[in-house]
């Protein structure tokens, strides 16, 4: 019993050989160099889809608001140089890759000073929300002001109104049409 028990011991080894050892080292190597990209590039492209996303929920927040408020609703996105386009003609470099909801009560009432926030004016619907830092990378390259009508219709275009943002996962464009449809291409 003894000597059998000394073959069996012998012929099948409870350890690893160093060829066992090399060769799957080799095959964790391979799968690492298959995926890490695959995972970093995801981790990047989230930033952009994420603002993206954030951005065109916020867009129909504010189409929203103008509709059940009666009133003109307005979202002004700062590019990367914090200037805004028409409607608005607004720089501020502070607000660099930010941007809010506001309210007016008609088209000949103000919009609130960018100073404002939403405990001091009621008509300063959201904070400002920071694209740049809230996901990582990402800059407003193309920047929008979105002016909603009480129906929820953007006011004086027929076009849709692009913006743009980019990150080191890519570019996204979010557009809004006339009928204040939100969507990212």
């Amino acid at each position: 019993d003894a000597m059998a028990v000394a073959r069996k011991s012998s012929r099948d080894p409870s350890g690893m050989t160093l060829v066992e050892l090399a060769i799957t080292i080799v095959i964790l190597g391979i799968l690492s160099a298959i995926a890490v990209p695959g995972i970093l590039g995801s981790i990047h492209r989230t930033g952009v889809d994420g603002a993206s996303r954030q951005l065109t929920e916020d867009i129909r927040l504010a189409q929203s608001n103008a509709i059940t408020r009666g009133a003109q609703a307005r979202l002004i996105v700062f590019d990367q140089n914090g200037a805004v386009p028409d409607p608005g003609n607004l720089s501020d470099p502070t607000k660099a890759n930010k941007y809010r909801i506001e309210l007016r009560t008609g088209p000949s009432a103000l919009w609130p000073s960018l100073n404002d926030n939403p405990s001091t004016n009621p008509n300063v619907l959201t904070v400002w929300q920071d694209l740049g830092n809230q996901y990582r990378g990402v800059s407003v390259t193309t920047s929008s002001a979105l002016l909603f009508n009480s129906q929820g219709f953007l006011v004086n275009t027929s076009a849709p109104v692009n913006t743009v943002l980019q990150g080191p996962g890519g570019t996204k464009t979010v557009q809004t049409t006339a009928i204040g449809k939100a969507a990212v291409l």
